[in-house]
């Protein structure tokens, strides 16, 4: 074979691996960039609209809820934004979390990745029991359960 020929063959297969590195490049920047919203997706909360009068924004996920003991006056009317962070692949409970006071008649249940809300006037001062019993464990889990605190 003469030397032009061998030369052009180096020359060739050089091309062909810059070739291979710089789509291997293209699809490795890709994977990381597809992971990178991914991932910021997966641990970012969802923004909240601004709501009128006293809010308290409770967020619950297959951990628990953020706010295990909440502080109310009686007399005084709140709302009780619950927000899933979970989503619709959570598998106990398809990503939905309730937060509910049998006391007070409240019952709030937040769809995955969303949010719901109650308004009431806590009339009685005492400590009342708030959980979630539509996933992880129910009310036998410690995490999804809290102490609800009316103060006179």
């Amino acid at each position: 074979m003469s030397t032009g020929r061998r030369e052009a063959r180096k020359q060739a297969r050089r091309r062909q691996q810059r070739l291979r590195l710089v789509a291997f490049a293209v699809v490795a920047v890709t994977v990381l960039i597809a992971a990178g919203v991914l991932l910021e997706g997966a641990f970012s909360r969802p923004e909240l609209e601004p709501m009128a009068g006293t809010v308290i924004d409770v967020a619950a996920d297959m951990a628990g809820f953020d706010k295990p003991e909440i502080h109310l006056k009686a007399g005084e009317p709140v709302t009780i934004r619950l927000t899933s962070l979970d989503n619709e692949h959570h598998t106990d409970g398809g990503g939905k979390h309730q937060w509910a006071v049998d006391e007070l008649g409240i019952d709030i249940l937040a769809e995955p990745l969303s949010s719901a809300y109650a308004t009431f006037t806590p009339e009685t001062p005492g400590q009342y029991t708030f959980y979630c019993d539509v996933c992880c464990g129910g009310r036998a889990n410690p995490t999804m359960q809290g102490i609800l605190i009316v103060e006179a």
